[in-house]
């Protein structure tokens, strides 16, 4: 007799919406988990991967229909059987975590739910828990709350609460979106050695094949809500047999050679065999760039710059504690340079970022846009640095106003700095820029929530070029983004720079992206420069063991 699945699904529809008028988030989806096995669903934004999962955990929201067959073991799934047979780790600790509680806390309330221990039993547990998932200082980590803690801890306190039922299941939607290319590297070894030790069944979720390939056992490839293509993991990447699985895996920046575009998922699907990929760009071409770019006057210069924040101050107590965000750093920025930021987190680039875009003042050294040094800015001069460097934020939802519509978000800047004199003219500009950046021009009339996350950046970009900047600063734009998105959005700023010439500093923890999109590339380490040179190399030959330990966690 064949063993039975530890997860059988069969037939899974969810439909959101009015019957007859509702939107079928996953069409008839049938899938097996056998004990102990990995199960990798992976699929651009909307494809359905995060509607499984709540549907799998009986999570659905107030007007969804889910009709179909779960079973666990054999049984129908119940909300009984959440948290002690199933457990889920969410896509974003910072949110699905209380801010107003401490984690050793919040990992409580599970243990109290589902183990009859006495308080000095959990508090035993909690802290095993928190040493299972690999944070060292437990204590520490027990006391304090989320915000105290960085992307990884919180994604580790996640899984301790997952665990802490002792689950047979754990689904992990999107663990490492948004997480330095080495924390996420730790957190899927961890996932690896929990599904080892503890005999768990895994079901990981994300847009990103290379990330479930280094997990999962099979792989189910979805679209739209349907299962277009699954198999054993390895084979699968290589030799996908969709032609979507093939988009998904061709749109992933490639560390070895820089084409002049990324290839485009929807071309791909569109065009089939005729499709032509985007020729490399060639080394003369390269140096013949660079060589132009690096005989002209630096638009930005630091010199010997470091910033630091007082993190804590107690009442009784005039002593401050600091944290060295910048140390020391000299760096100059080129116009018409694409210059990257790489490092972990906490090393420091978006401090970097918002100091060359003069919205942080270093707390020694010089800083000079233009060749005037920032302390010294005459209000003129501010006003007109103010338009000519721009920031594009990480979460382009939280940098939209929502209650501004798309057109209304775009002409505020644009009466900021009086670049128009008539309303008329800032909304045909506005339609003009929507279309510049690939969006209809309708879709002025649209709220930052109506739009998907993608559509938000071009948003978001646009609302950027609004004011004609010389400079742009790229705080990680692409990192929450599904591959195909990226992609479109990496060769739209591509675009932009060739036709308007800006100068752009692009931050990412992805050194792929970097060696796609850059002429110089800065790595970071502990706020102090700990290498810049070309991305390519950066990539074959790493000068530092820091660098090499970020080309290898890339590679892996």
């Amino acid at each position: 007799m064949p063993a039975l699945p530890l997860l059988s699904v069969r037939d899974l529809r969810v439909t959101f919406g009015l019957s007859g008028q509702g939107v079928e988030a996953l069409r008839g989806l049938t899938f097996d988990l056998q004990e102990g096995e990995s199960l990798g669903i992976v699929g651009e934004s909307g494809s359905g991967k995060s509607t499984l999962a709540l549907a799998l955990m009986g999570l659905l929201p107030m007007g969804a229909r889910a009709s179909g067959s779960v079973l666990l073991g054999g049984a129908p799934f119940s909300t009984r059987m959440r948290g002690c047979q199933v457990g889920m780790v969410f896509q974003e600790p910072a949110t699905a975590l209380h801010p107003l509680f401490r984690c050793g806390y919040q990992v409580e309330e599970v243990v109290r739910q589902h183990r009859k221990l006495s308080s000095r039993g959990v508090r035993r547990e909690v802290q095993a828990l928190l040493e299972r998932v690999q944070l060292a200082d437990s204590e520490r980590i027990y006391r304090a709350y989320p915000h105290e803690l960085s992307g990884g801890q919180r994604q580790r306190v996640m899984l301790a609460i997952a665990l802490a039922g002792s689950p047979r299941l754990l689904i992990a939607d999107e663990p490492t979106t948004a997480l330095d290319t080495v924390t996420q590297q730790s957190i899927l070894q961890l996932l690896q050695e929990l599904q080892r030790a503890e005999g768990l069944s895994l079901l990981l979720i994300s847009h990103d094949l290379g990330v479930v390939a280094r997990v999962a056992d099979k792989m189910l490839v979805l679209r739209e809500g349907a299962a277009v293509e699954t198999g054993a993991a390895e084979a699968l990447l290589r030799r996908p047999q969709h032609a979507y699985t093939k988009g998904l895996l061709a749109c992933r920046p490639g560390g070895r050679q820089r084409l002049q575009r990324l290839p485009s998922l929807s071309d791909m699907l569109r065009l089939g065999e005729t499709y032509v990929p985007p020729p490399p760009v060639s080394a003369g071409d390269t140096a013949k760039r660079r060589a132009q770019l690096y005989a002209l006057t630096p638009i930005v210069r630091l010199e010997s710059v470091s910033v630091r924040y007082p993190v804590r101050r107690y009442f009784w107590s005039r002593a401050r504690r600091w944290v060295e965000a910048l140390r020391d750093l000299s760096l100059e920025i080129f116009p018409g340079e694409m210059l990257g930021i790489a490092g972990e987190s906490g090393s420091g680039k978006s401090t970097l970022g918002r100091v060359v875009a003069g919205l942080q003042m270093p707390t020694s050294g010089a800083a000079y846009y233009r060749s005037v040094p920032l302390e010294k800015m005459l209000p003129a001069m501010q006003r007109q640095m103010r338009r000519e460097v721009q920031v594009v934020f990480q979460d382009p939802y939280r940098s939209l106003n929502p209650r501004l519509t798309v057109g209304e978000a775009l002409r505020e800047p644009m009466w900021a700095h009086r670049l128009y004199a008539t309303e008329r003219q800032c909304r045909h500009a506005a339609a003009e820029l929507l279309e510049r950046v690939g969006l209809p021009a309708d879709f002025s009339r649209r709220y930052p929530h109506e739009l998907s996350g993608g559509q938000r950046q071009r948003v978001c970009l646009a609302r950027a070029l609004s004011v004609q900047p010389r400079l742009l600063v790229c705080d990680e734009i692409t990192s929450a983004l599904d591959v195909s998105v990226q992609a479109d959005i990496l060769n739209l700023l591509l675009d932009l720079q060739q036709d308007l010439g800006l100068t752009a500093v692009f931050i990412s923890h992805d050194l792929s992206v970097l060696h796609q999109m850059c002429d110089r590339v800065l790595v970071l380490r502990e706020g102090c420069a700990e290498a810049i040179d070309t991305p390519e190399h950066l990539l074959t030959k790493p000068p530092t063991p820091y660098v090499r330990r970020l080309v290898e966690a890339l590679l892996l």
